[in-house]
């Protein structure tokens, strides 16, 4: 069994976007490797990842993961 924590994808373009998607979920799914699509986020302006927020045109480091890291 493998677990897949974060798949991120990000295209400027939604059309492309929308297509690059399809195309990660038919690979997923061709090699077996199932996913939950009601945990699925999609078309996100802004994701917190790791210890960062990552949204259109900024990567920045979220304060709150970086407090907790340092307790």
């Amino acid at each position: 069994m493998i677990y897949l924590n974060d798949i991120i994808i990000y295209l400027n373009i939604l059309k492309e976007h929308i297509n690059y998607i399809f195309k990660v979920l038919k690979y997923l799914n061709k090699r077996n490797l199932h996913f939950k699509l009601k945990k699925c986020e999609f078309h996100r302006k802004k994701v917190n990842f790791l210890k960062f927020v990552v949204e259109q045109h900024e990567i920045r480091i979220n304060l709150k993961k970086l407090q907790t890291i340092k307790k």
